[in-house]
């Protein structure tokens, strides 16, 4: 038998009392909602002094309703407790490439500059991580695949890839041709 320690007795009475179900997916969802609103300023903005600030109680009430909506909804709820710690692990995943790629920079400081295709490539790639994350949450991912290779021809995969191929050169080589014609107008 397995002894629990003191704070998985802790985790246990807060999973317990509802605190995974309720109080961190209205947390959640209202401080994004409301940072949302704050920034945008959708519902205007009010005057004080003589600067403009938005208007934080109809923001506030907004993100609270919200936030009641999502709880309310409790398949957003267990999407929100599968997805979160799976993009987490894609999150800890690219820091742990971004440091291996930082450690053949030697002593200089890693960054992107210079290699934007890198960003655009890893952005594409987090980005279709997180889609088939939160499709997998829904339960939509198994029933997707099925379908795709249930109707998938023998001709659509080597189509596929030859699009892939075309598409990987038409990147190298147009993004060597737009830096030579840079250079050859300075």
């Amino acid at each position: 038998m397995v002894e629990t320690t003191t704070f998985g007795s802790v985790i246990d009475f807060m999973q317990k009392l509802g605190f995974f179900d309720v109080i961190l997916p209205f947390l959640l969802v209202f401080t994004i909602v409301f940072g949302i609103l704050e920034k945008t300023r959708i519902f205007g903005t009010e005057k004080i002094g003589d600067k403009d600030y938005p208007k934080k109680s109809l923001n506030s009430m907004v993100a609270f309703a919200i936030a009641f909506f999502t709880v309310a909804a409790k398949q957003v709820v267990t999407s929100l407790q599968v997805s979160l710690p799976n993009v987490a692990l894609v999150l800890i995943i690219m820091v742990c490439f971004l440091m291996l790629a930082g450690s053949f920079m030697g002593d200089k400081q890693f960054n992107f500059e210079g290699r934007k295709g890198w960003v655009a490539f890893l952005t594409i790639v987090m980005f279709i991580a997180v889609v088939l994350i939160f499709l997998n949450s829904f339960g939509w991912l198994d029933p997707i695949i099925g379908y795709v290779s249930a109707h998938m021809s023998g001709v659509i995969v080597p189509t596929v890839f030859i699009a892939v191929v075309i598409g990987a050169i038409f990147f190298v080589v147009g993004g060597k041709g737009g830096e030579e014609k840079k250079k050859e107008e300075k």
